[in-house]
């Protein structure tokens, strides 16, 4: 994946074992999407200026190794699928000190008009802009 973004564990993220509580790492996806779309030029103000907005639809997060308070973390993100309405990220977590893998998974979203909520085609625009930044 060609994108990573940098972030630090906050205390509030770690549950009572003392690492991250497992619905966090979806944050961190939601974090570093946000970041993805900016990086290559079609951040979500973009989509917002068309009427449109994605939602969620599926999220899944692997656990593999626990991270702990302050840790750096690296999400990596990519997008890998494109549906006629849909588009799927993946995400990949590491330790930026020692690049031990934390997590992964991936989130499915929809595009929808913002006025109806009724799914749309996704924005040839948005293609373009994934594929020349991913190289495919």
């Amino acid at each position: 994946m060609k994108y990573t973004h940098r972030l630090a564990v906050r205390f509030a993220d770690t549950d009572a074992n003392g690492h991250v509580f497992f619905a966090n790492y979806l944050t961190y996806f939601d974090q570093a999407l946000i970041h993805y779309l900016k990086e290559i030029g079609y951040g979500f103000q973009r989509f917002t200026e068309q009427g449109l907005t994605f939602y969620y639809v599926e999220a899944l997060t692997r656990f593999k190794a626990g991270a702990g308070f302050d840790q750096l973390l690296d999400i990596s993100a990519a997008i890998s699928r494109f549906g006629r309405t849909s588009f799927t990220a993946e995400f990949e977590i590491h330790e930026a000190a020692g690049n031990s893998f934390i997590n992964s998974g991936h989130i499915v979203s929809v595009i929808v008009d913002q006025t109806t909520g009724n799914p749309v085609p996704i924005p040839e625009d948005f293609k373009t802009a994934v594929r020349a930044y991913d190289g495919s």
